[in-house]
């Protein structure tokens, strides 16, 4: 274990407890930075999430039910935001892997200082959200 860097062993235990739990996301979001999370990445097609923090690195391996979704060639922002608020009601995160890829999100980047989600499509445009206090 290290200290006052990423703390491996927590983001590790919030991979778990999160989804058992069904945290809601600023929950998540919170508990990761306190872990020593600066930022993480997303492939929305692999479910490949990377963890950073204090120059390491943490995978999440995806769940054995994840089945990749084909993320569409059209990037619609307004699908992405659509994804977000349905998400927030009815939090189930395989789901809205789905439901951002439609919008034709590739993959997204949360930046824990900043506090937002950068949703990106292929050809490089965004759609930005600032990730609420729990």
């Amino acid at each position: 274990m290290q200290t006052g860097g990423l703390n491996k062993n927590r983001v590790e235990e919030i991979f778990k407890k999160s989804k058992l739990e069904k945290w809601p996301y600023p929950k998540i979001f919170d508990a990761l930075k306190e872990a020593g999370v600066e930022y993480y990445e997303t492939d929305v097609a692999t479910h490949g999430i990377v963890y950073h923090g204090s120059g390491d690195s943490i995978p999440e391996p995806p769940p054995p039910e994840f089945i990749p979704p084909k993320p569409s060639s059209n990037f619609d922002a307004s699908e992405v935001k659509l994804a977000i608020e349905r998400n927030k009601t009815k939090p189930d995160y395989l789901v809205f892997l789905e439901e951002i890829a439609r919008g034709g999100v590739v993959r997204y980047r949360v930046d824990m200082g900043e506090r937002t989600v950068s949703y990106l499509g292929r050809a490089g445009q965004a759609y930005v959200e600032k990730v609420p206090e729990f």
